[in-house]
């Protein structure tokens, strides 16, 4: 069994440390977690297409082909890059399990449009976004990040020292995959509900509800609450997280 991780948007595959912690220590089990940040071929050069190409041959190289049983987990802005995984193809992955994550506009714009007034305006949220990480000093940056309404409510990250990143592909980032360049990802819930799992923090009120509209949009689909948990689910829950992950695996070890 191999379990892929793919971190959020600042994220570090240390992140995943507290939820690995509470996994059965198995021979059975392969567990990776790629800095997208880091790995050229992952990295936010690409467009969702690309990177989910890249990935799909990252996945069968390390994890053995299809052949293996792959189960992969993805939070936030990894969950969006997981769908295009999964998209690209599906037969690759036993289970994907997305937490905190957004299909994207419900429309029928493949990419940025500026029709769409919904796109327009988080095109410009995010280009505002690229321009501080590239430019505004990193401890203001990182605070005025961090006061977004979405991550109200949640425990604090771990410590981002500027060091570790590059503040270009950060940049590059909010808009290759900026949601105004996603397109509406409602289809392939619907195709792969039975290959899904779906995790949002309870406190996510944002999320919350996205969820709850999908269950009215996707015929099929479901998601499940991870108790006193915001959007940054993985930092607040990481034991109940890790404990329905090593859940999934049980059936599969």
């Amino acid at each position: 069994m191999n379990l892929f991780f793919l971190h959020g948007f600042l994220g570090r595959p240390t992140d995943w440390a507290l939820v690995k912690a509470h996994l059965p220590q198995t021979e059975g089990l392969r567990i990776f977690t790629p800095d997208y940040f880091k790995e050229l071929s992952l990295g936010p050069t690409h467009s969702f297409e690309t990177w989910a190409e890249n990935f799909v041959r990252w996945v069968e190289i390390h994890g053995g082909g299809s052949a293996a049983r792959n189960v992969l987990v993805g939070y936030s802005l990894g969950g969006r890059l997981a769908l295009h995984a999964l998209e690209k193809k599906p037969a690759l992955f036993y289970k994907v399990m997305l937490v905190s994550t957004n299909p994207g506009f419900n429309d029928m714009h493949d990419s940025f449009d500026p029709i769409s007034e919904e796109r327009r305006q988080r095109w410009m949220n995010d280009s505002y976004w690229a321009e501080e990480f590239l430019k505004a000093p990193w401890d203001m940056v990182l605070r005025n990040w961090n006061a977004q309404p979405v991550f109200g409510g949640a425990e604090a990250e771990p410590s981002r020292s500027e060091k570790e990143y590059s503040r270009e592909t950060l940049s590059l980032a909010l808009t290759q995959w900026s949601l105004a360049q996603q397109k509406n990802m409602r289809g392939l819930l619907e195709k792969q509900t039975q290959k899904l799992i779906w995790m949002v923090g309870e406190r996510d009120e944002k999320f919350l509800e996205m969820s709850r509209r999908l269950t009215e949009e996707v015929p099929g689909f479901h998601f499940e609450t991870v108790p006193s948990s915001s959007h940054r689910v993985l930092f607040d829950s990481p034991k109940e997280l890790g404990e329905r992950i090593r859940q999934l695996l049980q059936k599969l070890l």
